[in-house]
Formats: structure tokens, sequence, C-alpha cells
């Protein structure tokens, strides 16, 4: 299993270093500027709240060391942020979805 989970890690970091070397913005694939209610919604936080903790651990540790280290710290904090604004989206979606089958 931890074999397993290596590759999917490995796989994915090669596709954000692909991503980043062709110049795109992980950054732009998702909007920072996302609807204040699902941002607020208490499982998001919770989620922001996590990741500040598990990745600004990380970070500063990475910090010290350096090098690919730090390069491969910053590419996972993005990564995470992306998929918060997954989270918000998606929430955002099961609102809009809740809407529409009130209104049917």
């Amino acid at each position: 299993m931890e074999a397993a989970l290596v590759e999917r890690l490995e796989a994915a970091v090669a596709r954000l270093e692909a991503a980043v070397a062709s110049g795109a913005s992980l950054a732009s694939a998702a909007p920072r500027d996302l609807d204040v209610p699902a941002a607020a919604d208490p499982a998001i936080v919770a989620y922001e709240e996590f990741v500040a903790e598990a990745v600004g651990r990380l970070t500063a540790a990475a910090e010290k060391i350096g090098g690919k280290v730090l390069d491969a710290t910053k590419l996972l904090a993005e990564a995470f942020a992306v998929a918060k604004d997954l989270l918000v989206q998606a929430k955002q979606l099961q609102v809009r979805d809740k809407r529409a089958s009130l209104l049917t």
C-alpha cells in the first residue's frame, strides 16, 4: 500500500513540476475570490486551519533545509491551496443544486 501511495505522490509531483516548468500558474487554476458563504463553511475553515498548521510547520522546517526540499514544500502548499479552492467550488455547487431542487 505504501508503494502505491508513493507512486501516486510521485506522479502528482511530476504533474505539478511539469505545469510549473511550462509556465502555468497553479494559483490561476482556481479563483481565490470565491463566494464568502461557501468559504466560511465550518468544514472549509477546519481544512484551512489544519493546512495552515501542518504546512506551516513543514514550511518552517523546509526553509531551514532549503534547496529542492523547499521547492517541493512550496509546490505542496500551492496544491493544498488549489484543493481548498476546489472544496469551496464543490460546496457552492451543492448549494446551487439544493436551490435548484427547491425551485422544481
